[in-house]
C-alpha cells in the first residue's frame, strides 16, 4: 500500500507568491504543506510515498533524507499535464492513495477504504467551478463541472489493486494527444474507466479541508485555520 503525491504543477495562478516557492511548500502552522500530508499518511501507517515533482523540483530534495520518500520527476511539466505526471507513476499504482499537493488538511482526515473512493466535500457556493460528483446507490457514476453546491472532488483518491489495474491499462492505451491537452487531468482517465470499477465516495467536513489554488483560497485557509482555533479553546 502506498501513495502518490503530485507536485509537479507551476501554481500560476499565485503568481510571485511561487515564483521562488513551490505552493506544496506553503507552511501551514509553521510546517510545509506537504510534510503535513506525508505525516498523516504514517499515521495510517503509509510509509511508501511518491512524490512526482517537477516545478522547482529542486526543493523537494530534502524530502527523501527526512522522510525516505522516493521523487519522480516530471522533467516536461511545463509542456505536458497533470495526466502525464500521474502516468510517471503507474508501476507504483496498486492499492494507492492519489493526492493532490495544494490540498490542505488542517485535521488527518486519512483512512484506509475498503474499496476504491474519492474523498470529497461539500464548498459553499461561489463562482469557483467544481468536479461534482454524480452518484447512484453510494457508487460514483459521473462527474459534473459546475457550481453546485454538493460533493466534489477534494484532491485525494483511493484505489484498490484491481481498479487500478484497469485504469492503469488505460492509460497506457491513450495516445500522446492525451498528455498535450492542458484540460486533462488524471482524473478524466478514472473517469473514462468508472463503468469498470466500483467508486465509493466519503465526504470529508469542509472545515477541515482546503487548497492552496489562488489567493481566494489562501484567505479560506487562513480563516479555517482561525476558526479551528477558536473552536478549540471554546
Amino acid at each position: 500500500m502506498n501513495a502518490i503525491i503530485l507536485a509537479a504543477g507551476l501554481g500560476s495562478r499565485l503568481k510571485e507568491l511561487t515564483k521562488n516557492k513551490h505552493k506544496a511548500l506553503f507552511e501551514i502552522e509553521g510546517v510545509p504543506n506537504i510534510e503535513r500530508t506525508i505525516n498523516f499518511l504514517h499515521e495510517i501507517s503509509i510509509k511508501e510515498i511518491y512524490i512526482i515533482t517537477g516545478y522547482l523540483s529542486e526543493q523537494f530534495e530534502y524530502l527523501k533524507d527526512k522522510f525516505n520518500v522516493e521523487l519522480i520527476k516530471n522533467n516536461n511539466y511545463d509542456k505536458l499535464n497533470n495526466l502525464s505526471s500521474f502516468s510517471l507513476a503507474l508501476p507504483y499504482f496498486a492499492d494507492s492513495f492519489i493526492i493532490d499537493a495544494d490540498v490542505a488538511l488542517l485535521k488527518n482526515v486519512l483512512h484506509i477504504p475498503t474499496t476504491s473512493t474519492y474523498f470529497t466535500t461539500i464548498r459553499k457556493k461561489t463562482d469557483k467551478k467544481e468536479w461534482v460528483i454524480k452518484k447512484h446507490n453510494n457508487r460514483v457514476i459521473g462527474v459534473e463541472i459546475c457550481n453546485k453546491v454538493e460533493s466534489s472532488l477534494l484532491g485525494i483518491s483511493f484505489f484498490l489493486k484491481k481498479d487500478a489495474e484497469i485504469i492503469k491499462k488505460h492509460i497506457e492505451s491513450l495516445g500522446e494527444e492525451s498528455f498535450l491537452d492542458p484540460k486533462k487531468y488524471y482524473d478524466n482517465a478514472i473517469l473514462d474507466t468508472l463503468c469498470n470499477i466500483n467508486m465509493g465516495f466519503i465526504d470529508i467536513d469542509n472545515s477541515l479541508v482546503a487548497e492552496i489554488d489562488d489567493i481566494d483560497d489562501l484567505n479560506e485557509l487562513n480563516f479555517k485555520i482561525k476558526a479551528l482555533k477558536l473552536d478549540k479553546f471554546q
